[in-house]
């Protein structure tokens, strides 16, 4: 028997965030150690939806099986047309959070069915029972035909055809020992995806204790199961050993820290980073409710794990509706303080969704205050709503929200097989509790806090204004407002902005299908010229009118300064965001020209920011130095960095520049893209490798 799995991106565009097909493959180990008779059929996984289409047509496989999420749907929905067309008799089969207990009903069942009606089954939950069992079906003589005709499989969404209700099979209970399922990596499954442009994914235990309704992990199990420590260890061995493209993993706990032994595996993660140079970024998602779980392994990470507490809101009356539980903010301070004892000063990411339920126009902004008071990386999201989580369903929906619309999911459309896809998104425009006027004001105040703060572009001048007493999202909203007033280079960008903020409130995704398939519109994307809108404008700004920005926050510093009572007079503040903003120009590594990277300079300026951030950006150090000479500063890339940017951006190398930065921004960590300084400067300067050796 032939079988073909696939784990499908959209690959139209040569370059994305895409991680190894470690789902299928825990399908496929599990599948040849429990099914009598699989070792001996042929399993072939594909991440590449163009190398699938092809299969299918010379191999006319005996079952195609695909995993659905919202960004690959519509792509599935055509392969499974496809393996029809190309053979009645192929057998089709769905899995994947789109469909949870929550939606495993006969509606929700006839919903999807009726938009993939090519799928004959979708194993639901957990997929590697179900699918071993569908397998069992199949070698026992199952057909398509007869599956249609009255089959019955425990785990499993039977399609019936349009005018007969769908079968729904009874769940099948998760694991308990996740090791039943063979190590894909150990077995050699992914061998050949650790040698494409993939990130490789690490799961160490499965499930959630937490019910977040916006979520659908943890979602038909009841209590976390876990793979072995030993098991584990040798999986971060086996990845590194194999020297992948991508300096990046993906840890895919829910709540990495929750378990004592997870600094164990931080602790190897860090080991093999300094034996081999991978990886060299892990992104995790941390425990809630256990700081002191989490303190330890961030410490083990050493920093190339950021570390943080996702709040999503901090209201009480939001956390309840959600089911959510957070850290409270004296805990996260104290994680922060506690970071930096350790010596990992970069700072606690966060992050915020807008549009929850029960949530305000202000308790977002104070929400977003009160982190950036404490120093963090926020990053801010617009609810959307995920199928098979609690929020999606007809209930929650009538409760808290008044308007919905589409926009396309980023990098998830291209023509394959003749035929052009597009992937959309539910988002949310309008709850019982914000109207669609505020969920839409804050989309451009947003992008601000991403490029500004999160991202590092323009930090050290919000720290600057902020210790002047500018309270910092009054000083985003009165940039936000001079933008959209200005008449240049500026006014138009802002523009151009609103006008593709439009594109993402489709009223239905037939709407937003029509519009993008359009040739003209379509053409923008076979051009890359459209894209996640924050990291879009980012590098429209940084690498377009950078002068522009600049020269509009000096006009923004002076209006503030004429207006406020402060200790520093305007033209003393003048002065200094001039010389600083220059500086900070100079901290970003030009990544232009690929992997040519300037590994060295030095750079002469009266403003001694490196002194200044070192003092906790106490005001004096800035002013004083404007009576003095200026100094002498070497900015360089250490080892650890120059090796992460050289992979980088090889992992995203594209024809299109702005399109490779745009995707290696997503997952690298912002302070990766500016220098180091030598704030002792003036030094003898020799190779860029003898200058980075020397450095550390």
């Amino acid at each position: 028997m032939k079988i073909f799995l696939g784990d499908l991106v959209h690959t139209w565009n040569k370059v994305s965030v895409w991680t190894v097909p470690l789902n299928i493959a825990f399908l496929t180990a599990y599948a040849k150690a429990h099914v009598e008779g699989a070792e001996s059929w042929e399993f072939q996984l594909f991440k590449d939806p163009e190398k699938m289409f092809a299969a299918i047509k010379d191999e006319k496989p005996d079952v195609v099986g695909l995993s659905h999420y919202v960004w690959n749907s519509h792509l599935n929905a055509f392969v499974f047309q496809y393996a029809k067309e190309a053979c009645p008799e192929i057998i089709t089969v769905g899995g994947g959070p789109n469909i949870t207990s929550l939606n495993a009903n006969e509606k929700g069942a006839a919903k999807f069915f009726k938009a993939s009606p090519h799928c004959d089954a979708y194993i639901y939950n957990q997929g590697e029972q179900g699918f071993a069992k569908f397998l069992e079906w199949v070698a026992a003589g199952g057909t398509a035909t007869s599956l249609r005709n009255r089959a019955e499989l425990d785990g499993c969404l039977i399609n019936r055809g349009a005018s007969n209700p769908p079968f729904i099979g009874a769940s099948i209970a998760a694991f308990n020992d996740l090791d039943r399922i063979p190590s894909p990596y150990l077995s050699g499954l992914l061998d050949e995806f650790l040698a494409q442009p993939l990130i490789p994914m690490l799961e160490t235990n499965r499930s959630c204790p937490y019910r977040c309704t916006f979520c659908a992990w943890g979602i038909g199990t009841s209590k976390l199961a876990q793979f072995s420590e030993e098991r584990t260890l040798a999986e971060i061995n086996y990845i590194a050993d194999h020297k992948p493209i991508s300096m990046n993993m993906f840890v895919t706990d829910a709540n990495f820290g929750i378990l004592e032994r997870d600094q164990t595996f931080a602790r190897e993660l860090y080991k093999t980073h300094e034996a081999t140079g991978y990886p060299g970024r892990v992104a995790v998602q941390w425990n809630k409710t256990r700081p002191d779980r989490v303190l330890k392994a961030a410490k083990e990470f050493r920093g190339i794990a950021e570390v943080g507490a996702s709040m999503q809101s901090l209201d009480p009356g939001v956390l309840d509706a959600v089911k959510r539980k957070n850290l409270n903010l004296e805990t996260f301070m104290e994680m922060q303080n506690s970071l930096r004892s350790y010596g990992i000063t970069s700072p606690l990411f966060s992050e915020l969704i807008l549009g929850l339920p029960a949530e305000t126009l202000q308790t977002h902004l104070d929400a977003n205050q009160s982190m950036l008071d404490l120093g963090a990386r926020v990053v801010n999201y617009n609810l959307h709503l995920l199928p098979g989580t609690e929020m999606e369903t007809e209930e929650q929906r009538a409760k808290y929200f008044r308007k919905t619309g589409w926009r396309m999911h980023d990098n998830a459309y291209g023509v394959y097989a003749g035929k052009k896809i597009i992937e959309g998104q539910e988002v949310v425009l309008e709850t019982s509790s914000m109207k669609e006027s505020e969920l839409w004001s804050m989309r451009f105040v947003h992008f601000l806090l991403e490029f500004m703060w999160n991202r590092r572009w323009y930090h050290d001048y919000l720290k600057f204004m902020t210790s002047c007493g500018a309270r910092s999202m009054d000083l985003v909203y009165l940039i936000a407002d001079a933008i959209s007033k200005d008449r240049g280079a500026m006014g138009e960008l802002y523009r151009r902005f609103e006008e593709d903020h439009a594109l993402e409130a489709f009223p239905t995704f037939d709407a937003l299908y029509e519009y993008w398939t359009d040739e003209a519109h379509f053409q923008r994307l076979a051009n890359s010229e459209y894209g996640k809108l924050n990291f879009y404008y980012i590098y429209e700004i940084v690498l377009d009118c950078s002068d522009a920005f600049d020269a509009l926050l000096q006009d923004v510093t002076k209006s503030w300064f004429a207006e406020k009572d402060t200790i520093v007079d305007a033209d003393s503040a003048n002065k200094i965001v001039s010389e600083l903003l220059d500086f900070c120009k100079e901290t970003r590594v030009d990544l232009m020209n690929g992997d040519s990277l300037i590994d060295q300079k030095v750079v002469k300026s009266r403003t001694p920011v490196p002194e200044w951030r070192d003092s906790g950006c106490e005001l004096k150090v800035l002013t004083d130095a404007l009576s003095q000479a200026p100094q002498q500063y070497r900015f360089y890339l250490d080892d650890a960095q120059h090796r992460n940017l050289k992979a980088q951006l090889a992992q995203f190398d594209s024809e299109n520049k702005k399109l490779m930065l745009r995707k290696l921004s997503e997952v690298i960590n912002p302070t990766q893209l500016f220098y180091r300084i030598d704030k002792t400067g003036g030094g003898k300067t020799g190779s860029g490798a003898d200058n980075r050796k020397a450095a550390e």
